[in-house]
């Protein structure tokens, strides 16, 4: 009995750690560049550095925000956010009028 207890114990760790995995705990510095071009009133912001297991389609790590408080929409203004990407029923229609970029989720901002 004890043998299933810490099985049914191990394999609830095992869950919790890996639902974990599409959340980041980091915080990335981010300088937002203004309203993009064909997503509505989604703004464009671009990373210092690249972020990890996501998609890059340029050299300068550019993403669409998702979820980006209107406080923080300010052109130039230099944030730090955590982030993850966006779950199918958080797409956003874009046209194909500007540059496709790829899109995240804002999880935190400060």
């Amino acid at each position: 009995m004890k043998k299933i207890i810490f099985a049914v114990f191990i394999l609830n760790l095992i869950i919790i750690s890996c639902s974990k995995d599409d959340m980041n705990d980091e915080f990335y510095d981010a300088t937002v560049l203004g309203k993009g071009l064909d997503c509505g009133n989604l703004f464009l912001i671009k990373f210092n550095r690249e972020l990890p297991g996501f998609p890059v389609y340029d050299l300068e790590n550019i993403y669409y925000e998702n979820n980006l408080p209107d406080t923080f929409k300010i052109e130039g203004k230099k944030i730090k956010v955590k982030v993850r990407a966006p779950k199918n029923d958080e797409a956003v229609a874009c046209t194909t009028l500007g540059t496709g970029y790829p899109h995240v989720y804002i999880i935190e901002v400060k």
